[in-house]
């Protein structure tokens, strides 16, 4: 019996009888296609790994043109029951529960939106018209036509939403509805639309059929009073008796507010959303499911023993580790894949319209080939660099029978996600070197430490096939793709990078200069760290503001808000000059000139070059040499740490 007796005892919703507390929450893992392989492969590794109740996300109530086609499940479209069907069989396989996840996503530019006097703020930045009582009600019957199609699927239920700034919350939400009709003014009147649907539902399906409703029960990020009309609506939703279970979340409102929607590594409160969770389940008998960023089994069966919640939702920790329910449950938590925060995978890859994988699971897509099979031949394969990229494929390398020699010339594994991980906010990036070195025991690859790769070291182990994973380093020169000639002075004795200063331990004054030309968290994460210390920072940056290649996140958001109370911030400047005392500036768009005097320190934090030299050096030498990660392609701002995992499972995969 599972030491965590809360997480892992039986809960009855409606007529589902489900074997644990662990909800996964929907969350469109989008690019995987709709009914292939892959994509019911994905659901049934998290079904396997012990998910009690699942929801296919995002599945379109109406249909949505904006949408990249083939993203998301058409639930209006019974052409598409038979892909709800194969990933509904496969989760049943495994003794999981699973729902249908039906949203409106306002996506068409012909359709109209609760009341044109609020901006439409999810998709585009436009302000459609408001909806006639006859498209309020055709609406209505979409989302029954809608969860009726998840029945006749198999589907045990249907969840809708009420949050994330979308959808239906544009007719529940004060801020948007100012309609003057039955569906408008008083809170009674902004939900008659939900409770319409339900009766609408109700109509179509089985009695023993279950109904889930997603709420922000709190919209004070808004301006709203805050969890006491969250109450109101969920009160308003019990009484209908037609509602199965509540998913509580809190202030998560996107695009404005998507940094709470998304809880990140810089939000260190496991269950962002179970305060107002708590204050809901005082107020109602339904059950109660809730979560935001939940790591751990021992906070989760907390969160249920506490009565914050009955059921606790994941969805980060399942895409990072779908054996997540099963390893808690059996108290395997070192051998977690923890998911790092770092949102980039996931949630940012779908802003750029690109597939969504993890940035720390790399076998996304994969799930349905089953385990790694072992190679053809074994061979001895030598990797130089234990980052990410070359510890993730001296993993594969050895699961499919190579023998495997790591070589890492610094006494740290990790590369640049170690040093990332010693910055505020960051330090979960460390979680997943910490998980790769435990397999690459366990596997027995053989790690060389303080051993740098040459042609003659190489040589030596006479290898069959070498992996060139020697990452990169910040530029010396200050080069940047806003200053290519680099800074003059930026080789002065006193001008760093970030790995002197973080791995190497460089000797730094008191006045300091960060200048960031990278658009991510890195120069900030180091300017914040040297504060902390009682430095005297100045950030200088040619951006108009810090971290902006992770402003879809709204993590550029929570970055300045720790930043810039504690330094100089100098956006849309440049260095002109650094000498050895003082730094000359200027302003990007005046020209104007300024000089910062008495300056100890210059870090320059401006590109990152390939380390490229040892590739070069074997390439012609007759074995099979094959370069990955940063030393084959350097990222400086997001998506480096992902590319360079997926890069070394491909490696693994090919020697």
């Amino acid at each position: 019996m599972s030491k965590y007796t809360h997480m892992f005892s039986p809960l009855k919703i409606g007529a589902m009888e489900i074997k644990n507390r662990v909800f996964m929450s929907p969350h469109g893992m989008v690019g995987l296609g709709i009914g292939t392989d892959r994509q019911v492969g994905y659901f049934e590794a998290r079904a396997k790994g012990g998910a009690g109740l699942m929801v296919i996300a995002s599945c379109q109530v109406v249909p949505a043109p904006l949408v990249p086609p083939g993203w998301f499940i058409e639930a209006y479209n019974p052409d598409h029951i038979p892909a709800i069907r194969r990933i509904v069989d496969a989760a049943h396989k495994h003794g999981a529960k699973i729902a249908v996840q039906g949203v409106w996503m306002m996506a068409d530019v012909d359709q109209a939106q609760a009341s044109g006097i609020a901006p439409h703020t999810v998709l585009s930045d436009t302000q459609p018209r408001s909806m006639t009582t006859i498209e309020v009600e055709a609406l209505i019957e979409a989302h029954a036509v809608a969860a009726a199609h998840a029945q006749d699927a198999g589907a045990d239920g249907f969840e809708f939403p009420i949050n994330a700034g979308g959808g239906l919350q544009s007719f529940t939400s004060e801020f948007y509805n100012e309609r003057t009709d039955r569906f408008g003014g008083s809170l009674e009147n902004r939900m008659r639309i939900v409770v319409e649907i339900l009766a609408a539902i109700r109509q179509r399906v089985r009695p023993d059929f279950a109904i889930g409703i997603a709420v922000n029960a709190d919209e004070s990020t808004l301006g709203a009073r805050g969890i006491d009309d969250g109450i109101a609506q969920c009160k308003i939703l019990e009484d209908t008796g037609m509602v199965d279970w509540l998913r509580i979340t809190a202030r998560g409102q996107k695009p404005q507010m998507t940094q709470y929607h998304y809880p990140s590594s810089y939000v260190v409160k496991e269950g962002t959303h179970l305060d107002a969770a708590a204050a809901v389940k005082r107020a109602v008998k339904l059950p109660v499911i809730s979560g935001g960023r939940v790591l751990t089994p021992a906070f989760a069966d907390q969160a249920i023993a506490d009565n914050r919640c009955d059921m606790v939702f994941v969805a980060r920790s399942v895409i990072a580790d779908p054996e997540w329910p099963n390893k808690c449950r059996d108290d395997r938590t070192a051998e977690i894949r923890a998911c790092i925060g770092d949102l980039e995978g996931c949630f940012l890859r779908s802003c750029y319209g690109q597939p969504v994988g993890c940035t720390v699971n790399p076998d996304i897509g994969f799930e349905h080939e089953g385990d790694i099979l072992p190679a053809a031949v074994a061979k001895h394969v030598v990797i130089a660099g234990a980052g990410p990229a070359g510890m993730q494929a001296a993993m594969v390398a050895a699961k499919r029978g190579h023998t495997v020699t790591l070589l890492e010339k610094s006494d740290q594994l990790g590369g640049h996600v170690t040093l990332q991980a010693m910055l505020p906010g960051l330090s979960d990036r460390a979680d997943i070197i910490g998980w790769l070195k435990l397999q690459l025991d366990k596997l027995g690859v053989d790690i060389r430490m303080n051993t740098e790769a040459t042609i003659e070291s190489v040589a030596a182990l006479k290898a069959d096939a070498i992996l060139v994973a020697t990452g990169a380093r910040y530029s010396k020169t200050g080069s940047s793709k806003n200053q290519l000639p680099g800074v003059p002075g930026a080789g002065l004795d006193h001008v760093f990078t970030p790995e002197e200063v973080l791995l190497e331990h460089a000797r730094l004054g008191k006045r300091i200069i960060v200048y960031d030309n990278t658009a991510y968290e890195v120069g900030p994460g180091i300017a914040e760290y040297l504060a902390d210390q009682g430095k005297d920072v100045t950030f200088v940056t040619m951006d108009s503001a810090m971290a902006m290649s992770v402003t879809e996140l709204g993590l550029n958001k929570l970055i300045a808000r720790r930043v810039i109370p504690k330094v100089r911030f100098l956006p849309s400047t440049e260095i002109v000059e650094i000498d050895p005392a003082n730094v000359r500036l200027r302003d990007y768009f005046t020209g104007a000139e300024t000089i910062l005097e008495g300056i100890d320190n210059t870090i320059l934090i401006t590109s990152k070059p390939p380390q490229e030299s040892l590739f070069h050096a074997l390439v012609g030498s007759g074995t099979d040499v094959r370069i990955i990660g940063d030393a084959r392609e350097a990222r400086w701002s997001v998506f480096a740490t992902d590319e360079a995992i997926k890069d070394g499972r491909r490696a693994g995969m090919a020697v």
